[in-house]
């Protein structure tokens, strides 16, 4: 008798752990933000606070790694050189470049890609700014983006 109760609550709870299941499978998935929403979200190449960022950041790099005081003063000529969602990242991606002006008279060439939603700790959590990678043709002496900026540009 004691085994028949046993192997009767088993064959319940698979039962109803397979019912429950069915119930989950049968639900309509709540769809996340299309691709183009995505997109749309993503800092534009214009961006001010994207430029500023990059202005910031390249300053504080020529200080600390070139060791000498130089600084973008203009940027000139943007224009999106592409944009990727879904391929095959999830994460909204853009390519931009633009001329610049650098402080001691130079000009050069700068690359940057805007990852959407994915600065610190991953893509879209908690409103989490869009993470900027950018390279100044010829300020790459750790060849980090490949010496050419390679890994800025939408070379495929």
């Amino acid at each position: 008798m004691r085994r028949r109760l046993v192997r009767g609550s088993v064959v319940h709870r698979l039962a109803c752990g397979v019912g429950f299941l069915l119930l989950l499978s049968a639900a309509p998935a709540s769809a996340g933000p299309s691709a183009e929403d995505r997109l749309a979200g993503t800092s534009s190449c214009t961006d001010e606070w994207t430029l500023s960022r990059i202005r910031h950041r390249f300053a504080h790099g020529a200080r600390k790694v070139e060791k000498r005081e130089l600084a973008i003063v203009e940027v000139s000529k943007i224009h999106e050189v592409a944009t990727s969602v879904d391929r095959p990242s999830p994460i909204a991606r853009r390519w931009c470049a633009a001329s610049v002006a650098l402080s001691d008279g130079t000009r050069s060439t700068l690359t940057w890609v805007v990852d959407g939603g994915a600065g610190f700790a991953g893509p879209g959590l908690a409103r989490i700014p869009d993470d900027v990678e950018f390279c100044v043709a010829g300020h790459d002496p750790w060849r980090v983006h490949d010496g050419a900026c390679r890994t800025t540009r939408r070379w495929w």
